[in-house]
């Protein structure tokens, strides 16, 4: 009876506010219906999962092969994506010159092809890359950034919540999993609680974004019953980050919420001006750290409900740092995690890792020091940058600062760098985005056309 209750009631909320989004944040067009169905993806189970195919990897090798149907449908959505902009022509080289660092890591990322073991692989992996920037650039295109942003991001908010209480609720197949210690782990729309926990943490932000920065702005539009919506929204995001145990996720919550809460205080304000050197010294106090005080970090893990090995995964950067890797340029694109490397990782740890579970030291075995370098100035590119974004797009560019913290806090635990993965898109538009202003001399918007 609970389940068939969880289920009719989630099914009209999600009704319900596309119903009312319509009204309150209408698509600007249909290429942004693009991008909207493409983070529907990433940031929740590829077609193939929902599917039931390639739920759980029984070997390294799989990670080669990858998914045919999956990928067709990666490249549809590029190959759409690509036309759009191609109307819209947007001025090329003034995006890449506004945008340098980023650029530069992009295509660092895209050289390094060549020096993997995997070419091929690393090749298609690099096209979704490109697919990742393309939808990106197709939403900074649109007439109105922030509000393409809004619609867009308020549709997977509606959806991947409510749908990911129905799905652990009524759904159990679809909704849970049996961790590697055969106890219940719940996933709702994402493939294990770590996702669930990314997914979560991005919607929270973005809910209490709205609710602080839109509450008046929306005028009339912006009644009681869309308060109310996001309220509960909000609880169900909270609910979903408890019983996912992502602690990574419940900290960057909690320090997201504090810091768009602080942004309002005129100190913060006024200390903007270094946020670049703030973004670079947190990056490498958390890297330094991360690699030579493990154990103190430990400590901080312990106070959040975890042991102080962060589920096993002090150890397992002990033996990334001891693998035999080209400390200057690394592996080569998304590399590491494929042949004899993973065979070798997956005997000795039980939960089979495909990823270093740490954004700096995952970007170091596949692009080495300069990989690393690169991914550091372009953190400090982007945090110079928002910082003059914010006169110009006050409440938009609390936003990207905001995540682009938070994004350098997560990476601790998480490899959410240079992959398709939710974060990774909000960083890609935090990076990219330029308001349409003199300032900015209308670089990153280009051409609009309807």
């Amino acid at each position: 009876m609970l389940s068939k209750l969880v289920f009719f009631s989630n099914i009209l909320l999600i009704a319900w506010l596309f119903a009312r989004d319509r009204k309150l944040r209408p698509m600007p067009s249909r290429a942004s219906w693009i991008a909207l169905l493409w983070i529907l993806i990433i940031g929740s189970r590829y077609i193939s999962g929902w599917l039931g195919l390639n739920m759980e990897l029984d070997s390294p090798e799989e990670l080669v092969e990858g998914s045919p149907l999956d990928r067709s449908i990666f490249l549809v959505l590029i190959a759409s994506a690509a036309v759009a902009l191609w109307i819209r022509k947007p001025v090329w080289a003034k995006v890449i010159n506004m945008n340098r660092w980023y650029f530069a890591f992009f295509v660092y990322c895209g050289i390094s092809i060549l020096w993997s073991d995997y070419p091929f692989v690393s090749l298609k992996r690099y096209v979704k890359e490109v697919g990742n920037v393309l939808m990106v650039l197709l939403i900074l295109t649109e007439k109105d950034p922030v509000q393409t942003v809004r619609a867009i991001f308020a549709r997977y908010v509606h959806l991947v919540i409510p749908l990911s209480i129905l799905l652990i609720y009524s759904i159990p197949s679809l909704g849970m999993y049996y961790d590697d210690s055969m106890l219940p782990s719940y996933c709702g729309v994402a493939t294990n609680k770590n996702k669930l926990g990314v997914i979560t943490f991005v919607s929270a932000l973005f809910l209490v974004w709205e609710m602080i920065h839109f509450r008046e702005a929306d005028g009339k539009d912006a009644d009681r019953c869309d308060a109310s919506s996001r309220w509960v929204l909000l609880l169900m995001a909270g609910w979903l980050i408890f019983i996912a145990h992502s602690a990574t996720a419940l900290v960057c919550v909690i320090v997201g919420v504090f810091l768009l809460l602080a942004m309002k205080l005129p100190f913060v304000v006024k200390h903007l001006s270094y946020l670049g050197m703030y973004s670079l010294l947190t990056a490498v106090i958390i890297i330094f750290a991360m690699y030579h005080f493990p154990e103190a970090i430990g400590v901080v893990a312990e106070g959040f409900g975890r042991d102080s090995t962060f589920t096993g995964r002090t150890e397992l950067w002990m033996d990334l740092l001891r693998e035999p890797v080209n400390p200057v340029v690394g592996t080569g694109y998304q590399s590491f995690w494929l042949g004899s490397r993973a065979d070798n990782l997956w005997d000795k740890y039980l939960f089979h890792p495909i990823q270093a579970h740490n954004g700096y030291l995952e970007t170091y075995l596949n692009g080495g020091v300069v990989g690393v370098g690169l991914l550091l100035a372009m953190i400090v590119a982007t945090g110079s940058k928002l910082k003059k974004v914010l006169l110009v797009e006050r409440s938009f560019g609390i936003l990207l600062v905001v995540f682009i913290i938070t994004a350098v806090l997560y990476n601790c635990t998480e490899a959410m760098i240079s992959r398709l993965s939710l974060l990774w898109f909000v960083i890609t538009i935090a990076a990219l985005y330029s308001p349409l202003t003199p300032e900015f001399d209308a670089a990153g918007a280009g051409k609009q056309h309807s």
